[in-house]
């Protein structure tokens, strides 16, 4: 596997402003979903030939606007989009490619029940193995379980 350096850079740049979070309960929601989702799509990414590095940095910015600006849920994804791309460009260690790949699959993760992108799939199954660990009793509408279903054969396969 790659060298995770730019990951490592950006990992440390988000976890420092999570911790930053006054708000304790937020603060834990935000460390733990975000480590969850990290995890999950790591396994995701290697059992569908993506790459690592990219799908762990989607991960890692997919919820950042809802836990550091407070915006609402509907505004989330394309504001933790806006906010990725700002930060990504600036450290310079991106294609436009890249930043482009990472920001469209931030941007569309909610989007649960249509299909777009193979990393804009990583991040939306990825979310939704991390919430159903955290409440296997959660319910999920019959295209949400499916992806759960397909994401266990994924990795089982």
């Amino acid at each position: 596997m790659k060298s995770l350096q730019r990951y490592e850079q950006v990992k440390d740049y988000v976890y420092t402003k999570y911790t930053k979070i006054y708000n304790e309960p937020l603060r834990q929601e935000a460390l733990t979903h975000t480590a969850q989702v990290d995890t999950c799509i790591t396994i995701l990414a290697m059992a569908r030939n993506q790459n690592v590095e990219i799908a762990k940095i989607i991960a890692l910015f997919h919820d950042f606007a809802q836990f550091t600006q407070n915006c609402s849920h509907d505004e989330h994804a394309r504001l933790s989009s806006i906010l990725a791309n700002r930060y990504l460009t600036e450290t310079g260690l991106f294609k436009t490619k890249e930043i482009d790949d990472i920001c469209y699959a931030i941007a569309q993760h909610s989007h649960k029940e249509q299909y777009d992108s193979p990393y804009c799939e990583l991040i939306k199954d990825a979310d939704i193995l991390a919430r159903f660990f955290t409440d296997p009793t959660m319910e999920l509408d019959h295209k949400r379980k499916q992806r759960l279903l397909d994401a266990c054969d994924d990795i089982h396969s």
